[in-house]
């Protein structure tokens, strides 16, 4: 097998006295071939995390890449099925601690069941063709796959695999009004049914659109929704009073950008309201979402400048309210498509860099969605809290930024980030200073120190 070119890598742990616990953060990028994508993460039981993607071997040539990590990032093994076709490598966990690799093959739907030790257990492959985009866990140890299936049909269309890759049911949900539907993301509800979420067409326009499916695969309802610029729903997931929330993008026709978009229905898709997350000057897309442990979401997507893109984070509450948004770093353009809440809080999240032509990009945040040590270097570094520090706070007017350590180089240079990336404050070339924020908005914003071989972020709240 051939050996992966790593192209970022870093990695703290943050002290929690109070709890006696400790939260890590890291961030990797790995590249193989000619171009790699990731698709998918999930934390497994040990603490550690696999993450899944597509990797382009050769001209005409496609496969899948897996790879198992400890609780620290480190890479346990790296797995290539290969021969398949473009655009596989989303997965998700099932039964026994196990999870399940979603690609196509010969035009055919194809998913391969491995056990915990990265063992194969089973094969499924469809007796017809269809694009599909998702894949999700399912309360009996199997999964749901959807997307447009079958692809004579080009409608929303799903297949319940059992725990041991057996099809237990395959439907698809025709809309007569519209010529082309898919599914695009999808979730299990509390009842056992599931709920898609995508997009559809009617020759004139395009739009939104939500199927409500019973347990055993059945129709319960469909909607459709018309109103946004170019609509498009990716993720979606069941609320607290039984509704619905979807996440997507449509196009900001103030700035002629695209602009996340969220969309509230009732238990039975009755349109409650929609909202958009727009920022200045960049589009902000969403491409995965979940519900947290606190009654709210986690999304993840991208925000977008032009010249640079970055994956993104964006915290709401349960009654879907923005509570924080987080720019990871990175350079480049890189985007996140998959994000899960981990055992300690913070989220794991899998997308895709630019560096190297296409590497899959691993990065495991805190809570808040900060990585507190970052690194482009390829090093792995250990840094204490005491040696990079801000204080007092929270503050009011001023607060003091201190450096010192015998283990790394001087700081280069220090900035300040509000949490959108936009920097406000740049060039600080000294190992200590008073930053006045007096003129500052009331916030979170991110001091972020830059030195040779890496640099770190401190999270900085202005009342």
């Amino acid at each position: 097998m051939r050996a992966p070119c790593r192209t970022g890598r870093a990695l703290i742990l943050l002290a929690l006295p109070a709890l006696a616990l400790a939260t890590i953060t890291f961030e990797n990028r790995w590249h193989w071939y000619i171009a790699d994508t990731g698709r998918s993460a999930a934390q497994l039981p040990d603490g550690g995390y696999v993450t899944s993607g597509g990797t382009h071997v050769a001209s005409g040539s496609f496969g899948v890449v897996l790879v198992r990590t400890d609780s620290l990032g480190d890479t346990l093994s790296v797995r290539h099925i290969f021969g398949l076709d473009a655009d596989g490598g989303l997965s998700c966990r099932v039964a026994d601690s196990g999870y399940a690799v979603l690609a196509e093959s010969a035009g055919r739907i194809f998913v391969r069941g491995f056990g915990p030790a990265d063992d194969s257990l089973w094969n499924y492959q469809s007796t017809w063709g269809g694009p599909v985009s998702t894949i999700i866990p399912t309360s009996d140890g199997g999964c749901l796959v959807a997307g447009r299936i079958p692809d004579t049909a080009f409608d929303m269309g799903a297949i319940k695999l059992a725990a041991d890759g057996q099809e237990e049911w395959a439907r698809w949900y025709d809309e007569p009004r519209m010529y082309d539907s898919w599914a695009h993301g999808a979730a299990q509800t509390r009842d056992g049914g599931f709920v898609l979420c995508g997009i559809a067409n009617d020759y004139v326009a395009n739009y939104m659109r939500l199927a409500r499916l019973r347990p055993n695969g059945d129709s319960a309802w469909t909607r459709t929704y018309h109103g946004p610029v170019a609509p498009m729903l990716k993720a979606v997931t069941e609320t607290q009073d039984s509704g619905f929330l979807a996440a997507g993008s449509e196009i900001d026709t103030l700035q002629s950008l695209d602009a996340l978009y969220l969309l509230r229905t009732d238990s039975v898709g009755a349109l409650l309201w929609t909202r958009q997350i727009a920022v200045p000057g960049a589009a902000t897309r969403a491409t995965a979402m979940q519900p947290t442990s606190d009654s709210g979401y986690i999304i993840a997507g991208t925000i977008d400048w032009g010249d640079s893109a970055r994956a993104w984070l964006v915290k709401l509450d349960s009654n879907a309210d923005t509570v924080w948004t987080s720019v990871l770093p990175g350079t480049g353009m890189e985007q996140a498509a998959s994000v899960r809440q981990t055992a300690d809080g913070g989220y794991v999240v899998a997308g895709t860099s630019d560096s190297a032509g296409g590497s899959v990009l691993l990065v495991k945040t805190d809570s808040l969605g900060f990585i507190l040590m970052t690194g482009l270097t390829g090093h792995s570094f250990n840094v204490h809290r005491s040696s990079f520090t801000v204080s007092p706070n929270p503050c009011h007017s001023s607060t003091t930024i201190s450096y010192s350590s015998s283990l790394l180089s001087p700081p280069s240079s220090l900035s300040l980030y509000d949490v959108t990336g936009k920097l406000v404050l740049s060039e600080l070339r000294v190992t200590s200073c008073e930053l006045r924020v007096t003129g500052l908005a009331a916030g979170v914003y991110l001091v972020k120190l830059d030195y040779a071989g890496g640099s770190a972020t401190r999270k900085l709240v202005v009342e």
